[in-house]
């Protein structure tokens, strides 16, 4: 099963007429006036068994709808029929004819209709900052966007954390947000920082997401109210408001996190692994105390390989030998991870296990790493944070004795 996302799997019938769609010919007799303050995007691939939350979270915008200063905007691709472009307004949704692929059955796993998707919104909807929800069912380093047509169980096709980097290289963006499980991790983070995504601000979840997503309306409401928003200000209100809608019985979290400042964590962090490889029969038992301590509540659904990031190195500060190169690396590790996590809204329980933000792939053994098919471990090396060292780190950990 490729959902990880807690969704219970009751799809709802779409119809135009529930929607509330209206129709324009062009982009051109939308009501867009020329450059607002913000355009608010939805790459939403409820191709597969999510329309229903689909139909959710487009009645939430609804609810608010644009205005002269703040475009909501939704591709659509839903399970019942083909791909739709909407300008969400005030209780309607209205269609974009004039995008290319309106009224078409595209493959939302295709790189080039996210493509093409930022390309109309650049030019039907100038605006000074831009944020990118990507929507979907979402599963660690193997990305997001899985859509049903296209084949069967892990034949499908999606989008992958390098075909979002393609997509996106260069185009200017202010926020990237992830609506799906398990993106919120240093290795998805470093592959768009490092390979040309331009937001300064991902938010994304490290764990699970629940049924009905982002609190949508809360967000656009405030988004609406001011739209003098700096993407600072609008990743922060995104993680203020999610804890609100999950307030309690769920084990979730949702955070902000400055992709600019995500190299010089990974930098840092270089330093923090040399130390413990170079004497790993020393600090194997200090490393796995750290990783201990971060191993978090959704590990009850058999996600141990998953573990809070900044905890591990908390524990590792806290117990390194005072004055030691090790202890001043890790300080200067865990002052990097600060600056680059700086909002975190968690609900309950998931506070009781007080996630930090950011999530660092960290099986047991390497026997798991190698054998487990959810982890996938032919995959996991194509992620370059595994490639420039943390795999190094942790064949070394497995391995010492």
């Amino acid at each position: 099963m490729i959902a990880k996302r807690m969704r219970l799997y009751a799809v709802a019938a779409c119809s135009l007429i529930a929607f509330g769609v209206a129709v324009a010919p062009s982009a051109a007799q939308a009501p867009n006036g020329g450059s607002a303050d913000w355009t608010f995007a939805i790459y939403m691939c409820s191709d597969n068994d999510l329309d229903y939350w689909g139909e959710l979270n487009t009645d939430w915008l609804k609810e608010v709808g644009s205005t002269a200063d703040v475009k909501f905007v939704v591709l659509w691709d839903t399970s019942e029929g083909p791909a739709d472009l909407y300008l969400i307004e005030k209780k309607k949704m209205v269609k974009m004819t004039d995008y290319e692929h309106s009224g078409e059955e595209v493959n939302m796993g295709d790189p080039e209709i996210l493509s093409s998707f930022m390309d109309y919104l650049a030019a039907e909807f100038p605006s000074d900052d831009l944020a990118l929800v990507l929507w979907d069912h979402g599963d660690d380093f193997r990305g997001i966007c899985f859509d049903y047509d296209t084949g069967t169980k892990d034949k499908m096709d999606y989008l992958s954390h390098q075909e979002i980097t393609s997509a996106l290289k260069g185009r200017p963006l202010s926020v990237l947000a992830a609506d799906g499980c398990g993106l919120g991790v240093i290795e998805v983070a470093y592959e768009y920082a490092m390979n040309g995504v331009t937001a300064e601000w991902f938010v994304a979840n490290e764990n699970y997401v629940p049924l009905e997503g982002f609190p949508y309306d809360m967000i656009a409401a405030d988004l609406v109210a001011n739209p003098s928003m700096t993407p600072e200000e609008l990743s922060k209100d995104m993680v203020a408001r999610y804890p609100e809608l999950y307030q309690k019985g769920w084990l979730t979290e949702l955070a902000a996190i400055k992709l600019t400042e995500i190299p010089r964590v990974v930098s840092e962090l270089w330093d923090v692994t040399d130390i413990l490889m170079d004497d790993m029969l020393s600090y194997k038992g200090l490393v796995s105390s750290g990783r201990g301590q971060a191993t978090m509540g959704w590990s009850q659904y058999g996600w141990e390989g998953y573990v809070d990031f900044p905890t591990i190195f908390e524990v590792i500060y806290s117990k390194a030998a005072p004055g030691s190169d090790l202890e001043v690396q890790t300080g200067e590790l865990l002052s990097a991870i600060e600056a680059a996590v700086p909002y975190v809204g968690a609900s309950q329980p998931a506070d009781v296990w007080d996630p930090e933000g950011l999530s660092v792939f960290f099986p047991s053994a390497d026997g798991s790493y190698k054998h487990n098919t959810w982890w996938r471990g032919s995959l996991y090396p194509t992620m370059q944070f595994a490639q420039e060292g943390w795999l190094d780190f942790l064949f070394c950990y497995w391995n010492s004795n």
